[in-house]
C-alpha cells in the first residue's frame, strides 16, 4: 500500500508553536498545533496499536491523547530543553495510556474529533508494519521519521508541480532512492525525456541537493533552536530507526 504523505508548511519550530499555544488563547497559534497533530498522529496511532490496544481503542485513544495535548496542563510540562518534539509526544502519550482510566472517561475522549484520522488507512498500514524485534518505542520512531521522508517528498513534489515540473520529478523520485520501482540507467531515461545524459545528470544532482535541503530544514523545526551539528545528528539517529 503506497503511503499517504503529509507535508507540514511550517515557518517556524514545532517547539515555538508548543509553547506559544501553551495555556493561550492565540488562535493562531493553537490552529497550527492542531496542524501538526494531524501531521505527526499515525506514529502515535502506531505506538497505542502497538501497546496490545484494538484497532477501535487505538482511534479513540489517540483522538484523546491530541485533545488533551491541546490542553495546557499537557503543554504546560513540554521541555524545549531536551530539544526532541518526538520525545516529548513520546513520553506524553505514554503517561496518557497509564492514567488514561483515571482522567478521561470513553465520552470525554469522544467528544471531539482533534485530527483527522483516517482509521481504515491507518489500519492498512499497520498491518505492513514490520513486527520482527520492532517495540512499540521501536515502532513510533520508525514512524516518525518516516513521517518525515514523507512529508519531505511531498514538499518537493509540490514545488516541482509549481513550476509545471511534475512529470520531470515523478522520472526523477526514483533516483532519491525511496521507491520501490527500479531506476533506469542515465541514457535511458535521457532518451525518454528526450534530452542529453548530461542534462539529466545535473537534474538528478539538483533534486538530490534541494532534498537534502528540504529535510535538515524539516528536521530542524522539530527542534529547539539547533545548531547544523544537532540537526545532522539528529538526521543520523533518525536514519538509523529504518
Amino acid at each position: 500500500m503506497p503511503p499517504r504523505p503529509v507535508a507540514c508548511h511550517f515557518q517556524t519550530t514545532h517547539w515555538t508553536l508548543v509553547h506559544k499555544a501553551r495555556g493561550s488563547l492565540d488562535t493562531e497559534a493553537r490552529e497550527a498545533l492542531a496542524a501538526l497533530c494531524a501531521a505527526y498522529w499515525y506514529p502515535i496511532y502506531a505506538y497505542i496499536r502497538s501497546s496490545g490496544r484494538s484497532a477501535h481503542d487505538a482511534e479513540d485513544l489517540t483522538q484523546g491523547f491530541f485533545a488533551r495535548l491541546l490542553e495546557k496542563d499537557i503543554l504546560a510540562a513540554a521541555d524545549p530543553a531536551k530539544g526532541k518534539l518526538r520525545t516529548f509526544l513520546l513520553t506524553c502519550v505514554h503517561h496518557h495510556l497509564i492514567n488514561e482510566h483515571a482522567r478521561a472517561t470513553a465520552q470525554r475522549r469522544g467528544g471531539g474529533k482533534i485530527v483527522a484520522l483516517d482509521a481504515n488507512w491507518a489500519e492498512e498500514r499497520y498491518a505492513t508494519e514490520p513486527v520482527d524485534d520492532l517495540t512499540p518505542d521501536r515502532l513510533y520512531q520508525r514512524r516518525w521519521v518516516l513521517t518525515i521522508l514523507e512529508s519531505t517528498l511531498q514538499l518537493l513534489a509540490e514545488e516541482y508541480a509549481a513550476d509545471e515540473k511534475g512529470r520531470l520529478f515523478e522520472a526523477l523520485r526514483p533516483y532519491l532512492g525511496f521507491s520501490a520501482e527500479s531506476t533506469q540507467g542515465y541514457d535511458e531515461l535521457a532518451a525518454r525525456l528526450g534530452c542529453t545524459t548530461g542534462a539529466v545528470r545535473t537534474q538528478v544532482s539538483r533534486l538530490r541537493q534541494r532534498w537534502r535541503e528540504l529535510l535538515f530544514k524539516q528536521v530542524s523545526i522539530t527542534l529547539a533552536d539547533p545548531t547544523s551539528d544537532e540537526i545532522r545528528a539528529e538526521l543520523a539517529e533518525l536514519m538509523s530507526c529504518i
